[in-house]
């Protein structure tokens, strides 16, 4: 094998990854969208002469910087920490590809921490024109950060070409430019832009609502306004980014997602939660004295499902790839399907030990697939079913729809398999 697996009980390594990145994608979509806001509101204010706007926007800076900066940080370390553990390959192979696209983010990562810092100590000291352009800096910084990784995972998701209609995968080597004329790269980036500037948005109607719950200031009445152009925007981004991208999908995955009760159900959740936003934004336009830290708090929680409900639906039907194409969820090159098969798919033979059909579930199924109890556990899935049955489904792993991908091993590994699952399945 090209790594040693990690077993994660009950939640599975995927679910982990997937808990960490939603935490950090509403983070590190704030960290784009607020400093799009901030420059341009900022830009506004400056312009309008509006001093006490502009105060606010000072004090709502200190807030987005702990929070981006900080948080953000150690949530962005977390992924990478993840990732490296659950699917080693897919993360060589993606920095192997894909090194000079990551070597440019971390150039504008550095230039967005340090027009951070500048753009919030020194928002009184310098004149107002030229904290206008530090801002933009900083906003322009962080947008082409997201460009970069989202060229990455929208090659992820799918790796055919944007102008040919084919596929990168049929022999043809990525380079660095894949990335960026995959047929997923627009609607994701429509989709994430949109969403950063949804979720800014949402994160100052908090603040605000909060900063000015015991005053009665008219400034809540003026942020909330403003901050609701941006959220309807947004909305509409996600939702056009969305269904643009579904309908660029393989036939093939649309066939996963009819048969999925789980992703039928995040596209309900999706389009509902965005409603809801979109109608509780435009109580906003028209009343926005009455946005309390309640409501506020509300649409919040509704912009995260949407967003969060469109990243699970991302991720569920990339199956059975880690990297469309070219990384199986199993962890092996595609191309290397059939030597294993003739081979092993445990590759030095001298990695089973005593347990090899528990050896064999953990390189070929553990990385997709809870044990006993939790997320996708077999053997709940087994019940009922004889060594033959058992051993009929691992030979048609990937039949009659490819969500899994198909067996890769020999005969003697598939018997060791099919003796341990028939072990632990219900009586």
């Amino acid at each position: 094998m090209h790594y040693p697996w990690w077993y994660v009980p009950v939640l599975t390594a995927p679910m982990l990854i997937a808990v960490i990145a939603v935490i950090h994608v509403v983070v590190s979509h704030y960290a784009v969208g607020g400093g799009i806001l901030l420059a341009l509101e900022n830009q506004f204010a400056v312009k309008t002469g509006s001093t006490a706007y502009r105060d606010y926007l000072h004090q709502h800076a200190r807030f987005f910087v702990l929070l981006t900066v900080a948080f953000g940080a150690i949530t962005g370390v977390g992924i990478w920490w993840t990732i490296a553990l659950t699917s080693p390959l897919a993360t060589e192979f993606l920095i192997r590809t894909f090194v000079f696209g990551w070597a440019i983010e971390w150039v504008f990562f550095i230039v967005e921490i340090v027009a951070a810092f500048i753009m919030y100590y020194c928002w009184t000291k310098m004149p107002p024109r030229t904290h206008v352009k530090i801002t933009w800096i900083y906003a322009l910084a962080a947008w082409i950060s997201l460009v970069l990784i989202t060229g990455i995972t929208a090659f992820m998701l799918d790796s055919r070409s944007l102008f040919s209609g084919g596929t990168y995968s049929s022999g043809i080597v990525p380079e660095f430019w894949h990335a960026f004329f995959n047929v997923q790269f627009l609607p994701q980036m429509l989709t994430r832009t949109g969403g950063a500037l949804l979720l800014a948005a949402l994160y100052v109607f908090l603040h605000c609502s909060w900063v000015f719950r015991n005053t009665q200031s008219e400034m809540p009445g003026i942020v909330i306004k403003r901050m609701t152009k941006y959220i309807i925007a947004g909305t509409i981004f996600v939702v056009i980014g969305v269904v643009w991208g579904g309908l660029t999908l393989r036939l093939g995955v649309w066939l996963i997602i009819e048969r999925s009760v789980l992703t039928n159900i995040l596209i309900t959740v999706f389009f509902g939660a965005s409603a809801l936003v979109l109608l509780g934004s435009l109580f906003g336009l028209f009343a926005p004295k009455q946005i309390n830290i309640a409501f506020a708090g509300c649409l919040f929680i509704f912009g995260i499902t949407a967003l969060g409900s469109a990243e699970f639906m991302r991720e569920a039907i990339r199956k059975p790839w880690i990297v469309d194409g070219y990384v199986l969820g199993n962890q092996i090159y595609a191309d290397e399907i059939e030597e294993r098969q003739a081979n092993g798919f445990i590759q030095p033979s001298n990695w089973l030990n005593n347990d090899g059909g528990g050896t064999v579930f953990m390189y070929h199924c553990n990385n997709c697939h809870a044990l006993n109890h939790g997320v996708s556990a077999v053997a709940p899935l087994l019940a009922g079913e004889n060594k033959n049955d058992i051993k009929d489904k691992i030979r048609k792993l990937n039949q009659p729809i490819a969500s899994m991908p198909p067996w890769c091993g020999t005969e003697a590994e598939l018997e060791a398999l099919a003796d341990f699952l028939e072990k632990i399945r219900p009586d």
